[in-house]
């Protein structure tokens, strides 16, 4: 490619500048070059400019003009980088990538991500590198004008890395035991080394994930040769997840045969969730009065396909409705089975009515820790009370005495009175020596 730009003023007699650069572009390993089977490495590569700018004519007048028309000679410009795998275990994950202008004696360094196979043999290997690249052929140079000729150039490369023995895992199975929302429950897995080398000083780490919370996140499970497994199991709390099958993941972490501490990429097994105990709440009341203390039952029934262990149940305050008894013990609830719980409310002055009223089942988990279902809400209904008129007869009732008086007792309302007793208050000068009587039922 030629460009024409104009020259400085009081140029002498044309020049034409030969062979000016060729940038010499060499490819090394930034850092360590070890790799381990199954892992993901990112890798520095390093572009080194090792060429050298020629002038076959006069320096002066050529370095003026470079400095005038800001040219860079015996860079290597527009560069790009690809890394290719060739016969190597591995998968490049990075693909071309641009590099800022290599200038003569520096050098830019290219980040390559790199995945190993995870049944890779250990050795040696090349990896190809391309890289392709402009720079600046020639120069000429008159009185009138300053052509520039630019050529494009593709080279190859390599690099080399090493593949070294490792231990590498796989999951061999993932069973769950009280893994129900909300509750906490256990994990175990078992593992293979698949790996070439010994992993000593194993332990295996459960990762969090959004449905998942481990108790215990790391499980010693000692020396593991090749081929050679091993179980652990984890304590796991429960997140808001549905019923069936979820993701859990691993990782191994182990000293290797130098003693350094290796930890393997994230493998993933599945397991399974189940449903838990799940509640219905039915709520009936009689004789429930407003401005007085009554009785509801509630019965509550599992619908889920896990046994509620000592489930209990408690009542939430809403206005105007105030437990007197919150709660009460259901016992252990097999699916499908149901419990009854009487329970005393306090009903405040207000109008007759449905009211809401509001209840939360608690259970233990296999651990023991309690477990609180949703908030389930029902109706129940305050009715007016009934209403009394009486009056007072006595005989023979001597001040300084003992004597009798008759209390006649009407339900002017219009509902029964149940289980009715009246019982007189001290009133100066007359105090009740027997002072409550029982009514019966007034209808």
């Amino acid at each position: 490619m030629t460009a024409a730009i104009p020259a400085a003023a009081g140029m002498a007699s044309a020049e034409m500048y030969h062979e000016v650069s060729d940038p010499t572009l060499e490819t090394t390993v930034d850092g360590s070059n070890v790799l381990s089977p199954g892992a993901t490495t990112t890798v520095g590569v390093l572009v080194r400019n090792t060429g050298e700018v020629e002038v076959d004519g006069p320096t002066d007048r050529f370095e003026r003009t470079v400095q005038s028309l800001s040219l860079r000679p015996g860079a290597a410009l527009s560069t790009t980088v690809t890394v290719k795998s060739g016969s190597a275990p591995l998968t490049v994950r990075t693909g071309e990538q641009a590099v800022a202008p290599i200038a003569v004696d520096s050098m830019q360094r290219v980040p390559i991500e790199l995945e190993v196979d995870e049944e890779a043999t250990p050795g040696t290997y090349r990896l190809p590198v391309e890289m392709t690249y402009r720079y600046l052929d020639r120069l000429h140079i008159d009185e009138d004008d300053t052509t520039t000729y630019y050529e494009t150039k593709t080279v190859e490369r390599s690099l080399i890395v090493r593949v070294e023995s490792a231990a590498q895992f796989e999951v061999v199975s993932v069973t769950g035991d009280g893994l129900t929302e909300g509750g906490d429950g256990e994990v175990q897995a078992t593992v293979r080394n698949t790996g070439t080398e010994t992993a000593s000083n194993a332990a295996l780490r459960l990762h969090a994930t959004d449905w998942l919370t481990p108790r215990s996140s790391n499980a010693g499970i000692g020396t593991l040769d090749p081929n050679e497994t091993a179980t652990a199991t984890f304590r796991v709390g429960v997140n808001d997840v549905s019923a069936g099958d979820h993701a859990v993941r691993f990782s191994l972490r182990y000293d290797d045969a130098n003693g350094v501490v290796s930890e393997t990429p994230v493998h993933t097994g599945t397991v399974t969730t189940g449903e838990g105990p799940q509640f219905s709440v039915k709520t009936s009341a009689e004789a429930l009065y407003v401005d007085s203390t009554g009785v509801v039952t509630l019965t509550v029934r599992n619908t889920g396909d896990t046994t509620a262990q000592n489930a209990r149940v408690q009542l939430r305050e809403s206005s105007p409705l105030i437990p007197v008894s919150g709660s009460a013990s259901l016992g252990d609830l097999a699916p499908g089975e149901t419990a009854t719980a009487p329970l005393r409310i306090e009903v405040g002055d207000v109008a007759a009515g449905e009211y809401p009223l509001s209840a939360v089942i608690k259970r233990d988990d296999s651990f023991g820790d309690p477990v609180t279902s949703e908030v389930r809400t029902g109706t129940v209904t305050a009715n007016e009370g009934p209403e009394f008129a009486v009056n007072a007869s006595a005989e023979a009732l001597y001040v300084d005495s003992t004597g009798a008086v008759t209390l006649t007792v009407r339900n002017t309302g219009d509902t029964t009175a149940q289980n009715a007793r009246v019982q007189l208050r001290e009133s100066s000068p007359l105090i009740p020596v027997s002072g409550s009587a029982s009514l019966g039922d007034l209808a």
